[in-house]
């Protein structure tokens, strides 16, 4: 049985056939959201803090997405300069292979040139079997494991902890079923910690990008998103806006 591509463009192309036909930008998480909800067993509700996001598109269509915040017990982290979590990663199951790990080391070349972000955090969930084999190809160093993790069960998805003492209208009805069985939470596994130091030969000049980054709010609470509709410049332009780069 041939299988069916999740994605189809309207010219009759496919999905590429190559991760370096993908172009990377920062974007909102409504443009992505639809990502994680098909493709990351996490789903599209996130229990905390977004600082950024990324997405890969092809044509105009995003095909991965990643999402970037504060990291878990922050202050474990301080002295080392700005850090952050890579808190979501996904891609649609029809991308070629390597795809994740061009996601992953595009996202690091993002944070090296548009902000002075030095270190990155990131979780493998040993409770679904992942053992962090994508960032152990990317350098990252497994610094630790966290204790036996929670996974918080509600209309047939999961969620993290935090989601229930957020403040979002979700979160209420997941309290509440708390009392009522709807919800259960389950002990799982450590997962795995991995850092990735980032290092620069120079200090960066703040450019336009890191000044947005690092809006007047503070670092933590997020930048004021860009337009989140794709540029709408023709293949060609793209090409070149993004020529030279890594």
């Amino acid at each position: 049985m041939v299988k069916q591509q999740t994605f189809q463009f309207a010219d009759g192309g496919s999905i590429p056939t190559s991760p370096l036909k993908l172009r990377i930008k920062e974007c909102q998480f409504s443009s992505i959201r639809h990502i994680f909800e098909e493709f990351h067993y996490k789903g599209g509700h996130i229990g905390g803090g977004i600082t950024l996001c990324l997405g890969a598109y092809y044509r105009f269509v995003y095909l991965a997405g990643v999402v970037i915040g504060k990291p878990r017990h922050e202050g474990k982290y301080s002295g080392t300069g700005e850090c952050v979590e890579i808190r979501r990663m996904a891609c649609v199951d029809d991308l070629p292979k390597n795809s994740e790990s061009w996601l992953l080391a595009k996202t690091i070349w993002w944070l090296k040139n548009h902000t002075h972000v030095v270190r990155v955090i990131s979780y493998s969930d040993q409770s679904v079997g992942h053992t962090g084999t994508i960032y152990k190809a990317a350098n990252f160093k497994l610094i630790g494991e966290t204790s036996l993790s929670k996974h918080v069960f509600w209309k047939g998805k999961r969620y993290h902890p935090r989601s229930l003492t957020i403040e979002r209208p979700y979160s209420y009805e997941m309290r509440k079923g708390i009392e009522t069985g709807d919800t259960t939470i389950e002990t799982g596994e450590p997962k795995l910690i991995f850092e990735y130091m980032i290092k620069r030969k120079t200090t960066l000049p703040v450019s336009k990008l890191a000044e947005t980054f690092r809006a007047e709010s503070g670092f933590a609470g997020g930048s004021p998103r860009p337009d989140e509709n794709l540029p709408r410049d023709t293949e060609n332009r793209q090409g070149n806006l993004f020529k030279g780069r890594p």
